[in-house]
């Protein structure tokens, strides 16, 4: 009997515990989403960003594009 009683009480214990993992999750991703937003809005990003279509575009055959 006190082996079940034990069982349960682990089980009542970590009754939460996905719900607060899925929190911190989503908390880290959305963090990272900012960081990302941040860093892909900077100037020197965006003519990284420009510099690799133009290659690419170039390297398909399309000439006198400029993105």
């Amino acid at each position: 009997m006190s082996h079940q009683l034990a069982v349960l009480r682990r089980r009542r214990s970590e009754r939460g515990a996905t719900t607060a993992e899925y929190a911190v999750g989503m908390v880290a991703a959305c963090g990272f989403g900012g960081i990302l937003i941040t860093l892909l809005k900077s100037d020197a990003m965006m003519s990284v960003l420009k510099a690799i279509i133009n290659w690419a575009l170039q390297s398909a055959g399309v000439e006198g594009v400029q993105v």
